[in-house]
């Protein structure tokens, strides 16, 4: 019965879904062809996904061509997004194709996380869109287990926590936002003066991320 009705899946969506460079490939174990994504990682306390619940999404793919109307969920600590389809639940399987996902009422794009390695591809939330793109990049921290034999109290297991970066892109050029924030300028450096008057002027905290949005979003306005 699993078979007939993934063969009638490919028939009613085969057109929309294989006809477009394959952006949909399901890695999924022989007979199933579906994926079943748990709450939470084995071993692991803490939950991996970046929203609880699937949320409708749209995908522009690079050949600009839509998908819509299905459901989309993002696994921070495996870096994987899931789209589901009635109570089957699958895998993208290349993301390279997407231009964009719109999800949750925000814009999601796969790009390099880290200014050294280019090989960290992430997805990562569009915040500030302009001359200079901010970028949310949600990550995975890893707590260690704390667990006291003494005390019999503390978690046996590690905790998986999603927690947030901030990335401004200029042209080609990336740059994450330190903790003291000594490199937005830098990152804006074209105008590094006004910046930087504005930072102080502002109180801009580089912990904030509404602050860092207001850092990006007043560098995009001197470009006018």
């Amino acid at each position: 019965m699993k078979k007939h009705v993934f063969l009638l899946f490919l028939l009613a969506i085969g057109l929309q879904f294989y006809s477009v460079s394959q952006v949909f490939v399901a890695d999924l174990p022989p007979g199933y062809n579906k994926v079943v994504s748990a709450e939470s990682e084995k071993g692991l306390d803490g939950s991996p996904w970046l929203t609880e619940n699937w949320v409708p999404g749209t995908i522009n793919l690079i050949s600009g061509k839509t998908i819509e109307n299905l459901k989309y969920r993002y696994n921070v600590y495996r870096n994987q997004l899931y789209f589901q389809y009635g109570d089957a639940e699958y895998m993208v399987g290349t993301p390279d194709s997407i231009d964009y996902l719109l999800m949750d009422g925000k814009k999601f794009v796969y790009d390099n996380s880290d200014p050294v390695n280019k090989d960290k591809r992430r997805l990562m939330e569009i915040a500030i869109d302009g001359k200079a793109r901010m970028y949310v990049n949600y990550y995975p921290e890893i707590i260690p287990a704390n667990y006291n034999i003494a005390l019999g109290s503390g978690n046996k297991n590690e905790t998986v926590a999603v927690k947030e970066a901030y990335l401004i892109k200029v042209e080609s050029v990336l740059t994450v936002v330190d903790k003291k924030g000594k490199l937005i300028p830098v990152a804006l450096s074209d105008k590094n003066q006004e910046v930087s008057s504005f930072i102080k002027k502002e109180k801009i905290s580089p912990k904030k991320r509404a602050d860092i949005e207001k850092v990006v979003r007043y560098y995009n306005s001197l470009q006018n």
